[in-house]
């Protein structure tokens, strides 16, 4: 009888050890929470978060393990902000990047048309992660922009060096503007990267121009004016390089 107290008091010892052992990794393993990201993010940001209009992801930005933490705030249709939350030793986050960037979403791989996700027969440099553009995790942040009669989409490419968010380049996605007078003009764009030269990918943009009925919005008669610019990957940038009209504009 004593020898069964005593094992039961054994059992009893190291199943609450195991517990108190267990249970601060358990505690770290959960993921911050939408309250706890806007009060670390208010801390210390020049533009805090003021409103429930709030997004979030945990995404690796960089080589190290721990996840970073991106986010945006919409205060309102043309006005918003970005940031971007690097892991503490504690396990809390700290503000690393702030950008008057008003993101519609968080889709920061959008960039990579070519990627295949689900295919590795297809497609032999399929990865669960994004693919490295000139070593670099680079990403995409849509900024919706405008003011009175004006509403802008550019796009932002950019990733995180020594703890530092680099921009990598910027373009024109849409464009529409309402000019005094009764005039109504609107601007696409689009760009592809090319990864052939692997330390000096290209990068394409093209921007169409157009100009529409005030009234329908329907378009005008009339040629559209189409330009093509082209960058090339210089010193963890895009540079512009000389590039003529297409052919025919």
């Amino acid at each position: 009888m004593r020898n069964s107290r005593l094992l039961l008091t054994l059992t009893v010892g190291l199943a609450v050890s195991s517990l108190v052992l267990t249970a601060p990794s358990s505690l770290a393993s959960r993921e911050p929470t939408k309250t706890q990201i806007m009060d670390w993010i208010n801390k210390q940001a020049k533009d805090p978060v003021v409103s429930d209009n709030f997004d979030f992801q945990l995404v690796n930005l960089d080589d190290d393990p721990e996840p970073e933490i991106v986010a945006k705030h919409n205060g309102s249709v043309h006005i918003g902000n970005f940031y971007v939350l690097d892991q503490k030793p504690d396990r809390t986050y700290a503000l690393i990047a702030e950008e008057e960037w008003n993101p519609p979403r968080l889709q920061l791989d959008h960039w990579d048309y070519t990627r295949e996700v689900n295919y590795s027969e297809i497609d032999k440099n399929t990865e669960v992660e994004p693919r490295l553009l000139a070593e670099k995790r680079v990403f995409e942040t849509v900024q919706h922009t405008g003011g009175s009669g004006i509403s802008v989409y550019e796009a932002n490419l950019w990733y995180l060096d020594k703890g530092r968010l680099v921009k990598a380049w910027e373009g024109l996605l849409q464009e529409t503007v309402s000019v005094p007078g009764g005039q109504l003009f609107r601007t696409v764009g689009s760009y592809q990267v090319v990864h052939d030269d692997e330390a000096k990918p290209l990068l394409y943009h093209w921007q169409t121009k157009q100009e529409l009925n005030p009234d329908t919005g329907e378009l005008l008669p009339g040629k559209p004016e189409t330009a093509l610019q082209m960058y090339r990957w210089e010193n963890g940038v895009f540079v512009p390089m000389n590039v003529e009209k297409p052919s025919g504009q």
